[in-house]
C-alpha cells in the first residue's frame, strides 16, 4: 500500500507500539532531568552503534583524500544509502525511484508489504554496516532501503526504467558512475534480497553477474568476466574491484619498496621500450593467464629484451572518479593485504612526470587520451596518489621495479640506446652509416692503389685507381642524398 504525497512516495505503515510509546513519552514529559536522561541514553546508544568495526563495510572517504578532490566522491545525480540521502540537488531522482517501484509493483511480482517486512528484518544489520549512527527513524530508513535498492535492481534488469528520461545525454552513464562511489552504497545483501523477490522464475542469472555485466564497461582498462564471483561481497564497489584485480599473487614482492622506476622518457633513453600489452581473455587448461597477454589492467610485464609491456588504459572524464573511489576503498582493507589499484597508480605516477611521458605512452598505445590534453592526464596521475597508502609491503610491482632498475644501472644499455637513437633511428640514418663505412674502405683502397701505381706505373694500378675514383664519387653522391633525405624527414 502506497500513495504519492508532495512528489515523494510514502507508505501507509501501521505505527509500532514502541514508536507510539516513544512519541507520547516525548510529548508528555516536561521534566528537565528526564529529558537529559533521554539525551544521554540516545548519545550512549549512538556511540555503542558506531563502535562495532567488525561489521563496518561502507565507509566515509577520509578527509585527507577529500582535500585533494572533493567532487570525485560526491554523487552528481542520485543518492544511494544514508550518507547523501536528502541532498537538494539529488531530489529529482527520488521521483524516478518511485516510478521504478511502481513498475515493479505493477508487474505483480511482489507487494509493498512483502518488501517492507523483508527490509524491516534487515534494518538493524544494515545500520551496522555504516560507521556513523544515523538519526533516522525506522520507517524512513526502511523506505530508503526499498526505494534505493529497487531502483538499482530495476535499472540492472531493464537498463532503461524510463526510456525518455534515459535518452538525455549521458544520464545512464552518470547514474552508473554514481553507483561506483564509495559513500553511495547499500549493502550487497540488501540488493541480492530485493533481486530475489523481484525477479521472475525465468531469470536464472545471479545478481552479482547481472551487476557486473552492467557496470564493467565503466572500467578504464581491460576486465574479464570471472568464472566465479567472490562469496563475501560487501557492495557494488567491492564487487567491481574484486573482479577487476588479478587473482594470481606469484609476482608479489616480499621486501619493502625502497626505490622507484624512472619516467617513460628516461626509460626510453636507457634502452627500455614501452609497448602495449595485448589483451586476451583466453585461459589455458590450468585456469592461469596465458603468457604474453593481459587479462586485467594490472598485468604489467618486463621482458628479457628490455620491453615493458603495459595494458591499455582509457582516460576520460570518469577515469579519475573510478580510480579514486577504488583507492579510497582500499584504504580500509586489512593491513598487508595487496592494494592493487593503489599500487598501479604508484606505477603510473612514476612512469609519468609530464605531458611528454603521456605523449610517449599514447604513441605506444598504452594510454588512450579522451581528454585531449596530455598535460591534464599527467596532472591527474601525479595527484591520484596524494595522501593514499599503498601496500609497500608487499608491493605488487616490486619484481618489475627491481628488473627495470637493474637494466638502467648498466652503462652499456644507455650507450646502446643513445647510439640507436642518434644514428639508427631511421632507415636513411642506417644507410648513411653504411655508406660512410664503405666510403672509408674505398678511400683506404684508393690510397693503396695510388701508392702501387706510383711504384709500378706500367701495372694495373692506374686503371684500378680510376675505377675506384668513380666508385668513390658514386658513394659520395649516395651518402649526400641519404643525409639530405634524413635531414628533410
Amino acid at each position: 500500500m502506497y500513495l504519492s504525497m508532495n512528489n515523494h512516495l510514502q507508505y501507509d505503515y501501521p505505527p509500532t507500539p514502541t514508536q507510539d510509546h516513544a512519541e507520547s513519552s516525548t510529548s508528555n514529559n516536561t521534566d528537565d532531568s528526564t529529558e537529559e536522561s533521554l539525551d544521554e541514553s540516545k548519545l550512549f546508544q549512538h556511540s555503542r552503534a558506531s563502535l562495532n568495526p567488525d561489521r563496518w563495510s561502507i565507509f566515509k572517504v577520509p578527509c585527507r583524500l577529500r582535500q585533494v578532490n572533493d567532487k570525485a566522491y560526491e554523487p552528481r545525480l542520485i543518492s544511494i544509502g544514508p550518507y547523501h540521502h536528502g541532498k537538494e540537488h539529488l531530489k529529482m531522482m527520488e521521483i524516478i525511484k518511485e516510478s521504478c517501484l511502481s513498475s515493479i509493483i505493477g508487474e505483480n511480482r511482489v507487494t509493498v508489504e512483502a518488501l517492507w517486512r523483508a527490509m524491516k528484518v534487515m534494518e538493524k544489520d544494515v545500520r551496522k554496516c555504516y560507521p556513523e549512527a544515523f538519526d533516522v527513524k525506522l520507517a524512513e530508513f526502511v523506505n530508503m532501503m526499498i526505494l534505493d535498492g529497487c531502483f538499482i535492481v530495476y535499472l540492472f534488469r531493464k537498463k532503461s526504467p524510463i526510456k525518455r528520461f534515459f535518452k538525455l545525454n549521458r544520464i545512464f552513464t552518470d547514474i552508473c558512475c554514481d553507483l561506483l562511489l564509495l559513500e553511495n552504497q547499500l549493502p550487497f545483501s540488501v540488493l541480492s534480497k530485493l533481486y530475489g523477490m523481484i525477479k521472475s522464475n525465468e531469470e536464472e542469472v545471479e545478481f552479482a553477474a547481472l551487476a557486473f555485466r552492467r557496470l564493467k564497461d565503466l572500467m578504464p582498462g581491460p576486465v574479464m568476466f570471472p568464472k566465479k564471483f567472490p562469496k563475501n561481497i560487501m557492495h557494488l564497489v567491492g564487487l567491481l574491484r574484486d573482479c577487476w584485480i588479478p587473482h594470481h599473487t606469484a609476482r608479489r614482492g616480499k621486501d619493502t619498496l625502497s626505490k622507484f622506476i624512472r619516467c617513460a622518457t628516461e626509460l626510453e633513453e636507457a634502452g627500455i621500450k614501452i609497448v602495449k600489452k595485448d589483451i586476451d581473455v583466453a585461459m589455458d587448461n590450468n585456469g592461469e593467464d596465458e603468457e604474453g597477454v593481459a587479462s586485467s589492467l594490472f598485468d604489467i610485464e618486463f621482458t628479457g629484451n628490455a620491453k615493458l609491456k603495459v595494458p591499455t588504459i582509457n582516460v576520460d572524464h570518469s577515469t579519475e572518479l573510478i580510480l579514486r573511489n577504488f583507492m579510497a576503498y582500499e584504504q580500509f582493507i586489512p593491513f598487508r593485504q595487496p592494494t592493487y589499484v593503489c599500487d598501479y597508480v604508484v606505477f603510473m605516477n612514476n612512469l609519468i612526470d609530464s605531458g611528454k611521458d603521456v605523449q610517449l605512452l599514447r604513441h605506444s598505445g598504452v594510454i588512450v587520451n579522451w581528454l585531449g590534453d596530455d598535460e591534464a592526464v599527467a596532472q591527474m596521475f601525479n595527484k591520484l596518489g596524494d595522501f593514499t597508502y599503498s601496500s609497500r609491503y608487499p608491493f605488487y610491482y616490486k619484481e618489475i621495479y627491481d628488473k627495470v632498475d637493474m637494466h638502467c644501472q648498466k652503462k652499456w644499455n644507455r650507450w646502446k640506446a643513445t647510439l640507436k637513437k642518434d644514428y639508427f633511428n631511421s632507415p636513411w640514418s642506417l644507410i648513411s652509416v653504411v655508406a660512410a663505412i664503405v666510403l672509408l674502405l674505398l678511400t683506404m683502397a684508393q690510397t693503396i692503389f695510388s701508392v702501387l701505381s706510383y711504384v709500378n706505373p706500367q701495372g694495373s694500378g692506374p686503371m684500378l685507381f680510376l675505377f675506384l675514383d668513380s666508385v668513390l664519387f658514386s658513394v659520395l653522391c649516395w651518402l649526400w642524398a641519404g643525409s639530405f633525405s634524413a635531414f628533410m624527414a
